[in-house]
């Protein structure tokens, strides 16, 4: 009988959890083949409900699936939901080019999901694993879990360096008024597209905002429009426009401030302004044992010690630490190329995540 190689068991392993199709509510649909795999490797697993409901948390059934091998003061966590297919091309069929795996979720989690379970099964230490539900959305996984350990690993890509920051973020909806006329004459009309526009022109240049810095984060924008409805064609004067933002916050610097700052435009721009979310800004020591370990395991197997970074986006690990229990973000491939229309992470990448994860579990 031929050999399975690594390899080919690392794209089996991918290639079953991406063409299982998990957007946030369905999580469950994993759960018969992780516990299968687990057990057969030693593993107890038991499903924690989840009835806690985040506003943004869609309806479904959620369980978290927590797996004990022996007695590990590490927790490996990870979150089984990914965000919708949306424009993504095929999204649940798993696709190559050269050494870059694509589909949806492929990055953001389930090929770090893979690599995790390609390491447990090569080796027999001890080990904590707790597969998430709804961190795309509400965060109520996480927050909700029951567990016993000193640290936790938060699998998402990080370009396999540990993350000790997190940048908060405010989240706005807000609807402006003007009134209606003949494109050809906007004199006559009120556009409310044009408020909408200075509206975050007018942020972006804000001080609270513009002036943000710090030094595990690259220079780059704090604000997303993600989302904008107004009009109908040129030749008539939006009446109203409807914008959807978020506001990244860096650390040292207060989210509830900026979002203050946001409700304080709605009388300067005369819109109906609706605060969605805010999060502040989370830090971890560097000097914690379990970013010592995971920066001792990537140099044994990459000949060189990763610094620490910053992370633009909310994790898990954001519960964890609110816990008073140190959590590090960690993993292979980009954040950027997550949640896009062709998602994808390196091969290769995941290899060395996977020896990466048998290092830190022989470490502990």
């Amino acid at each position: 009988m031929e050999e399975v190689t690594v390899e080919h068991q690392l794209r089996e392993l991918v290639r079953i959890l991406v063409e299982t199709p998990t957007p946030t509510g369905s999580e469950k649909a994993l759960f018969p083949f992780l516990t299968d795999y687990l057990q057969s490797l030693g593993f107890k697993t038991i499903e924690q409900e989840v009835t806690e409901r985040h506003p943004l948390t869609p309806p479904g059934e959620y369980k978290n699936l927590v797996a004990k091998r022996g007695e590990s003061r590490i927790l490996i966590s990870g979150h089984l939901d990914t965000f919708p297919a949306y424009d993504h091309l095929q999204p649940y069929t798993l696709r190559e080019d050269g050494d870059r795996l694509i589909a949806r979720g492929v990055v953001d989690i389930k090929g770090q999901i893979a690599a995790l379970l390609l390491a447990v099964s090569q080796t027999n230490a001890p080990c904590q694993i707790a597969f998430v539900c709804d961190e795309e959305r509400g965060g109520t996984g996480s927050r909700s879990l029951k567990f016993d350990a000193d640290f936790v690993v938060v699998l998402e890509p990080t370009d396999l360096k540990p993350v000790i920051a997190h940048a908060g973020a405010v989240e706005v909806t807000a609807l402006f008024f003007g009134k209606s006329a003949h494109g050809s004459m906007p004199n006559w009309g009120d556009s409310a597209l044009e408020k909408a526009i200075a509206f975050v022109d007018a942020l972006k240049s804000h001080p609270l905002i513009s002036d943000q810095r710090h030094p595990l984060f690259e220079r780059a924008p704090l604000i997303t429009l993600g989302r904008l409805e107004a009009g109908n064609e040129a030749m008539v004067v939006p009446n109203k426009a409807l914008i959807n933002l978020d506001i990244r916050v860096l650390p040292s610097y207060s989210s509830k401030r900026v979002a203050d700052l946001v409700l304080d435009f709605s009388t300067k721009f005369k819109a109906e302004i609706k605060i969605d979310d805010v999060a502040e800004p989370v830090t971890l020591d560097e000097n914690e044992e379990v970013v010592k370990i995971l920066k001792s395991a990537t140099a044994s197997v990459t000949g060189q010690e990763p610094s620490a970074i910053g992370y633009w986006s909310w994790t898990d690990a954001v519960n964890y630490i609110e816990r008073n229990i140190p959590a590090v973000v960690f993993g292979a491939g980009h954040l950027g190329v997550a949640h896009s229309d062709e998602e994808w992470v390196k091969f290769s990448d995941l290899l060395t995540l996977a020896q990466i994860l048998v290092e830190l579990l022989e470490r502990q």
